[in-house]
């Protein structure tokens, strides 16, 4: 009876070891990071696409001649037929802003 007893013991054991680095494996791949889908730059803009979690994207736009982040919505991220804005802001006084705070 124990030599039954040690072997289900040590299946457990081995079970358990195998659920535990699978465990560890999956949480690392998860990454407290924001992830955006497409990232462009070049002639002096930024843009940036990221699901807002409800079924559509914002649009991230820096316009580094104007200094200006402008962020749209895009509703239906599947057609992608038109954007709507958003919000807009000048970053110099965005940063302005935060460093008083």
């Amino acid at each position: 009876m124990s030599r039954q007893t040690d072997n289900t013991n040590g299946a457990l054991w081995a079970s358990a070891f195998v659920l535990g680095a699978m465990i560890v494996f999956s949480a690392s791949k998860h990454s407290p990071l924001a992830v955006a889908d497409n990232a462009l730059t070049g002639d002096g803009f930024t843009m940036l696409t990221a699901a807002n979690g409800q079924g559509s994207d914002f649009l991230y736009i820096i316009d580094d001649h104007s200094s200006m982040l402008m962020v749209y919505d895009i509703p239906d991220p599947q057609n992608r037929q038109f954007i709507r804005p958003v919000a807009s802001w000048s970053l110099p006084a965005l940063f302005g802003e935060v460093r008083r705070n």
